[in-house]
């Protein structure tokens, strides 16, 4: 009877140890904010990046879905929220879309109307100061659509190639690195590094 009882608490001891190795260890370092900026555009404000090195440590291939990264990275330090990289695409074009280079260069355009409809009238502004306007909204609109912040190709290669994706699979003893952005209430978090593991 002892040596059935022994031998049930070994196996269970077995199978805590087993079920207590992690699978992926996971480091992360802080991303520059101009770093940030030069890859991916204007990002919306409170959002930071890691850089993280995910490993498999087991011994076989293993597959690890982003949530359960993204749930340890949360337990890890709580001030993090992690961000999904379809979500994080969104928030980056439609922050594009609302800078203050697109309004200026909607009201140049809608000024631009204007002056052409108020020059086309007969209204108490001189010809030459209406025509004189319009072209100078005109040629100011055209050189903010050249300077405003449009994800290039390559910033939208960059994001598909280093952002997280939705599942990783990994051979045994692998790493590979990938970007996490997350929202932060704690400015400490953006210099601090990260260390967890999953499953």
């Amino acid at each position: 009877m002892n040596r059935l009882i022994a031998v049930a608490g070994g196996m269970a001891l077995a199978s805590a140890l087993t079920f207590a190795q992690a699978t992926f260890d996971i480091t992360g370092t802080a991303i520059p904010a101009n770093l940030l900026q030069q890859n991916y555009g204007k990002l919306p404000k409170g959002l930071i990046a890691y850089d993280l090195s995910i490993c498999n440590v087991s011994t076989t291939k293993q597959s690890v879905v982003s949530s359960e990264i993204y749930q340890a990275m949360s337990e890890s330090n709580a001030a993090l929220h992690p961000i999904g990289r379809q979500i994080m695409l969104a928030a980056i074009l439609r922050n594009q879309t609302h800078s203050a280079m697109n309004i200026l260069s909607l009201v140049l355009s809608s000024t631009t109307g204007v002056l052409s409809v108020l020059s086309s009238s007969k209204s108490g502004i001189p010809e030459g100061l209406a025509t004189a306007a319009a072209l100078g909204s005109l040629s100011a609109q055209q050189l903010i659509t050249s300077l405003k912040p449009v994800l290039s190709d390559d910033q939208i290669e960059k994001f598909e190639s280093q952002v997280l994706e939705p599942a990783l699979v990994l051979d045994s003893g692998s790493c590979i690195e990938r970007t996490v952005f997350a929202a932060t209430t704690d400015p400490k978090s953006k210099t601090q590094p990260l260390s967890f593991r999953v499953r």
